[in-house]
């Protein structure tokens, strides 16, 4: 055999062995273990819960001499008459209601008193602070979510850092949990924050990273230098002024 014909041999035997493997190869992504994406984070509660300074009333439709209103008072507590002062703090209306049923059917009032707990006003707040126009407390109304909070503060101030408003709330158990809103695309494409805010929380919107250069460099630079911020000097006949 010549030279170029084991050349040609040769490449038309490696031609095949390309041809045979592609055919028997698996399809891509065979035998390779399948990532699901990370699962979303579980939804945020949207339940209000009764804080003190709420106004309940309680309405009995089989039983309307044992209706009842008053406040919840700072220690979260609601005095109500042949019950007495039930711990209502952090509980939702509905656990209200089944609260009061028991507490009626365990001292022998009524068997099955299946009240409704309505909240007439709510005495809750919140506290917003930051680059705000109005920072301090804020009234909270049912399902106020930090937009909402912002706006009853006034509205965010020009150096605000709209993308990453920071939501910090205290659990029962006393742990801190901090989430953040994103205002800019709540305003600008719609997307809710997710977030309904509760009694006690505290939304913070930050400075900008802008604002805070302008800060250091005043703070830094422009306090610190020992000369005028204007300087005056000649060239020639003509005067010019510099301001640093």
């Amino acid at each position: 055999m010549s030279k170029r014909a084991g050349i040609r041999w040769a490449t038309a035997l490696l031609a095949g062995a390309l041809v045979q493997g592609c055919a028997t190869a698996p399809p891509r992504g065979a035998g390779l273990a399948r990532v699901d994406a990370a699962a979303p984070p579980p939804p945020v509660e949207q339940v209000y819960r009764i804080a003190p300074g709420d106004e309940l009333a309680v309405t009995f439709p089989y039983n309307p001499e044992l209706d009842h209103a008053g406040p919840v008072g700072p220690d979260g507590r609601f005095a109500m008459p042949l019950v007495g002062n039930l711990p209502l703090g952090g509980r939702t209306v509905d656990e209200v209601a089944r609260l009061i049923s028991t507490d009626l059917r365990r001292q022998g009032v009524v068997e099955d008193a299946r009240p409704t707990v309505a909240i007439r006003q709510y005495g809750a707040v919140i506290y917003v602070g930051g680059e705000v126009r109005q920072p301090g407390a804020v009234k909270l109304t049912q399902a106020m979510d930090p937009m909402q909070a912002v706006i009853s503060a006034g509205g965010m101030l020009d150096t605000a850092r709209t993308r990453q408003v920071v939501v910090i709330h205290r659990t029962p158990e006393g742990t801190i949990v901090q989430r953040h809103a994103d205002l800019r695309d709540y305003t600008r494409r719609g997307i809710a924050t997710g977030i309904a805010l509760q009694p006690q929380d505290i939304v913070f919107v930050p400075r900008s990273s802008i604002a805070e250069a302008d800060l250091w460099i005043d703070q830094h630079i422009n306090r610190l230098l020992p000369f005028s911020r204007s300087l005056n000097y000649s060239i020639g006949n003509t005067n010019a002024v510099v301001t640093r």
